[in-house]
């Protein structure tokens, strides 16, 4: 009697679960019914893929449909973008002390406060389409018979969707994007260890300290025509470091906890709810150098690996207001009613982290008066700081309440991580002054406008008034125009941009914004093409002194300039063809050198078969490569060979950067030229006590590689594959769960973070893949000329659905889907939403 009634509840479990993941796919086919719109809303899929194809009257009613089909498909990630931009993951997970410190952390930078005022102010325009977008997600879940299966594990409801959430998220996503404030503790605090002359070696700060500076997005005849035109008033060029003799920070008591400070976002923040914001390529070429004699348009943002994918391909088609038919088709961000890469009828564009330095880290002295009142000193002033308290709602317990203080600078980052810990032991504490913190009542009117614009610079005008996010974007259009354009504000600082590296002091202000007709603009370049890969925007000046140089950057420009050189026109497969590119520039153009450091300094002869395998190597990160494998897990060991008064947290925030690549690439062609005993051979910041330890630190390296790969592939070189070492991994808020097993995927892959096909990984041993080409596509504005998108997983999030990784494996294979766009019909599935 038991084992029936054991046989029949497993019967009954079996049969539950597979009435519960039938009825938890989304229908594609159907109608539905809404009072949220005057007109018919038609929502065409294929079989395939099943990217949805939006037929709508107006953009308004388009965007009410994005918004349904990211709920349809996205829900659980919606939910989680917007819990964790406002710091409400605890209403969702509960009582965790990881989380909890991520709402703490997102309620102390004092945003959403701005968030309402903004979402009060905007123009009826902007609110129309917003809520519209609002309307389509709320009618979306609706419309659905059983929420995602992350809603049931958890317990929790989907509340309705609000404009609010939408900007709140917008403000989260752009401050990620605002990143040298996380590495300005980094270089304060070796400046405290070394000095501010090798902070600024090991900090790459200011041109004279990097590696490859020269490629600019916006190169130098290009940028002295832009600012003659348009009468630039920030053009001061710095041609040598500032003498900091006076103001080096060296102390004997450390200010800085940098282990604390560096690891006070938790890692389960940045994996598993919303990505830092890494890196992009985007390039353009002039139909002049097009075989169809139309320009070309290549985009791959890089965000942080997830699953579901970040991206979201979709098209809306719509009519403008005088009555044409137009359409918008590319990448989508569930979350914003915005097409944040893709084409139109008439323009094509492509976006990449700019990144320019919108935010800093001040130190304030801080005078405690009593525990409600908080001064602060500025100018031999004390001035009372502002003072906000937040509640914490936990599901399960007691509300929470934190107190904010704000200096005039920004908020004081006393929840930055927990117990106050980011704080000196003389009573200053630290504030952040961001971009973010704008009000912000212009850029969804200048994204509406912009996506349906004609005319290439009309279009990028109405994008220079958007405030945030900073990015580097590229344009192309339908009559043969190429553009580039920096959005997001500007900042004008005082003092020699070298200071603007550090922590501030409070007498170092920020002096104004740059005005909108100042903001870098070039239509139509004499080279006949734009490249933007995270490379310095423009040549050196005070407000692209600090970025970084990327071997991306250098690499597409290479190969473009080769063909145009040959007389080479570019087809859409030459653009396939360099994003699959594997090959890492500043590796091969340092191997000579790092190859006469190891022959001179293996004083054993241990590594002869290694340094030939290094030799041979093609400097292409290809799967089944020998010499990559053996390069990167050399790179590896290298990498913690500095810096031996910090812990390997701390090394692994400067290490998995392009600092350290900065770094690292010059000091090797710096210590090729050292004679033995001479200082670059012998810095304090390199580990060992041996003589010329800074070179010997190469072969150490090399060794401990070589070990590390025989006791994992054996000894002999046709074992050794760098995709057995190295996977793409797509993790889920569940990754490290009992249910880890039904989300998360991985994939052996190729590639490494200075190739132009990126797959960033963390130096912490495991050599996973974090960070990839999330979203792909290639524009031709030639009618004949196929365009193509693909995303690294799938359309949809639910992991029963076969939509939850189908363009993973084409991904993987650097292959695309043809985008479909225009008044088609050729498609298996309609969805349709028709007016109450």
């Amino acid at each position: 009697m038991f084992g029936k009634i054991v046989i029949s509840t497993i019967i009954i479990v079996i049969l539950s679960s597979f009435v519960f993941i039938y009825q938890s796919i989304p229908d594609y086919q159907g109608e539905w019914s809404s009072q949220h719109i005057d007109n018919d809303v038609k929502i065409f899929r294929d079989q395939t893929f099943g990217i949805p194809h939006i037929h709508a009257k107006t953009l308004k009613e388009g965007y009410y449909g994005l918004g349904f089909v990211h709920a349809q498909d996205r829900l659980w990630q919606l939910h989680l973008r917007r819990m964790s931009s406002q710091g409400r993951l605890s209403e969702v997970f509960g009582y965790r002390q990881e989380v909890l410190n991520i709402d703490k952390y997102i309620r102390n930078l004092g945003y959403l406060e701005s968030c309402k005022r903004i979402v009060e102010k905007l123009s009826d325009e902007a609110r129309m389409h917003l809520q519209s977008y609002a309307d389509g997600i709320n009618d979306g879940v609706k419309s659905i018979q059983i929420l995602p299966i992350e809603f049931k594990i958890l317990r929790v409801q989907f509340q309705d969707w609000q404009i609010f959430d939408t900007v709140a998220f917008i403000k989260l996503m752009s401050l990620l994007n605002v990143n040298d404030m996380f590495h300005e503790f980094m270089r304060s605090k070796f400046d405290e260890l070394y000095g501010r002359e090798i902070a600024n070696i090991l900090g790459s700060v200011g041109p004279h300290n990097q590696f490859d500076s020269d490629v600019t997005e916006v190169q130098e005849s290009e940028w002295i025509q832009f600012m003659q035109t348009n009468n630039v008033s920030y053009n001061q060029k710095f041609q040598q470091s500032f003498n900091h003799t006076n103001n080096s920070q060296n102390s004997k008591t450390s200010k800085y906890n940098l282990t604390d400070i560096l690891q006070s976002i938790p890692e389960y923040y940045s994996n598993y709810i919303f990505p830092t914001l890494k890196a992009s390529n985007a390039w353009v070429i002039s139909g002049n150098h097009t075989k169809s004699g139309k320009p070309h348009l290549a985009n791959d943002p890089h965000l942080d690996n997830n699953i579901p994918s970040q991206w979201y391909q979709a098209e809306i088609y719509y009519q403008m207001e005088n009555q044409e038919d137009n359409f918008i088709i590319g990448g989508t961000l569930p979350g914003l009613p915005i097409c944040m890469s893709g084409r139109s009828k008439y323009l094509g564009w492509g976006l990449t982290t700019l990144y320019s330095d919108g935010g800093d880290i001040y130190e304030e002295e801080i005078i405690i008066k009593d525990e409600d009142k908080l001064f602060y000193k500025f100018n031999n002033e004390l001035i009372p700081c502002n003072k906000t308290v937040e509640i914490i709602k936990i599901k399960g317990q007691e509300d929470q309440s934190i107190t904010i203080f704000h200096t005039h600078h920004g908020p004081i980052m006393q929840y930055y991580i927990e117990n106050n810990k980011l704080r000196d032991h003389n009573g200053h504490f630290y504030s952040l002054q961001s971009i973010v913190h704008i009000d912000d009542y212009e850029s969804f009117d200048g994204f509406i406008k912009f996506a349906q614009g004609k005319d290439l610079k009309q279009s990028m005008e109405l994008l220079k008034h958007i405030c945030y996010p900073n990015n580097g974007m590229v344009f192309i259009s339908h009559d043969n125009h190429i553009g580039y354009l920096s959005t997001g504000r500007l900042v004008i600082k005082e003092g020699h941009p070298d200071e603007n590296a550090y922590v501030k002091k409070n007498n170092k202000e920020w002096i104004r914004y740059v005005p909108y007709s100042e903001i870098p603009m070039i239509i139509d370049p004499e080279k006949g093409y734009i490249v933007v890969a995270n490379n310095k925007f423009i040549p050196d000046n005070e407000l692209s002194w600090n970025s970084q140089p990327t071997s991306r950057g250098r690499r597409i420009n290479d190969v473009i300039n080769e063909m145009i050189n040959k007389g080479q026109k570019f087809s859409i497969l030459d653009h396939v063809k360099l994003q699959s590119d594997n090959y890492d520039s500043y590796a091969c153009s340092t191997k000579n050198e790092l190859i006469q450091l190891l022959k001179k300094y293996d004083k054993k002869k241990e590594l002869i078969n290694e340094i030939v395998i290094l030799e041979n190597w093609t400097c292409k990160w290809d799967s089944y490569s020998s010499g990559a494998l053996l390069y990167g897990v050399f790179e590896y060991f290298y990498s913690f060979k500095f810096h031996s008064q910090l812990d390997q947290a701390v090394i692994k925030q400067w290490n998995n950067f392009y600092i350290f690549d900065s770094f690292h690439f010059k000091n090797l062609i710096d210590m090729s030229k050292a004679q033995p005993n001479d200082q670059i051979l012998n810095q304090p910041y390199c580990n060992g006590s041996a003589q010329d330890k800074c070179a010997q630190n190469l072969v150490d390296s090399l060794r401990e590689a070589k070990q590390y790969i025989h006791e994992k592939f054996g000894n002999q070189t046709k074992y050794w594959k760098w995709e057995s070492l190295h996977n793409q991994v797509f993790p889920h808020v569940f990754s490290n769960t009992p249910f880890a097993f039904i989300f998360e995927r991985r994939i052996p892959y190729h590639s490494n973070r200075r190739s132009v096909a990126v797959s960033q990984y963390d130096l912490e041993g495991s050599f996973d893949g974090k960070t990839g080409s999330n979203y792909k596509q290639i524009i031709s504005m030639d009618s004949e000329e196929p365009n193509y998108f693909v995303i690294d997983t799938g359309i949809s999030g639910n992991p029963f659905s076969k939509l939850y990784t189908n363009q993973m494996d084409i991904w993987k294979q650097d292959k695309y889907v043809k985008m479909k766009f225009g008044n088609k019909t050729d498609y298996d599935l309609l969805y349709v939403i028709r007016p109450n």
